[in-house]
């Protein structure tokens, strides 16, 4: 009986990593983030908002939540996305909702995991 625990710990060490990757939740990580309105066009104006984010936990989907201010409005959007442990990538959301000159403008960026 002491060799099927022996067994089952060399196991779990030999596939530690991708143990860790099935069973962690994601943690995501924001490594930079920005806003611009380079998807604009001639007469629609919008923001668009994008982070780099890196997932130093297991594998899982992100969830990234822009809430974008304007002249006195609020805007919220979520969008999601799977990542393997350890992998970096862009995220972005589109806020049509945005006015060429509706005042002063600012947006927030919340990561989450989603799920598990």
């Amino acid at each position: 009986m002491k060799w099927l625990f022996v067994l089952v710990v060399i196991v779990i060490a030999l596939n530690w990593q991708s143990l860790y990757r099935s069973f962690a939740p994601p943690r995501p990580i924001l490594v930079s983030k920005g806003g611009d309105d380079l998807s604009s066009k001639l007469f629609d104006y919008s923001v668009r908002t994008w982070a780099e984010v890196r997932n130093d936990g297991g594998d899982g989907t992100i969830a990234m939540e822009v809430t974008y201010f304007q002249g006195g409005k609020t805007f919220t959007k979520t969008t999601t996305r799977y990542f393997k442990s350890l992998e970096t990538a862009r995220m972005e959301l589109v806020f049509d909702e945005a006015k060429m000159f509706g005042g002063n403008s600012k947006y927030s960026i919340r990561l989450f995991p989603y799920g598990k």
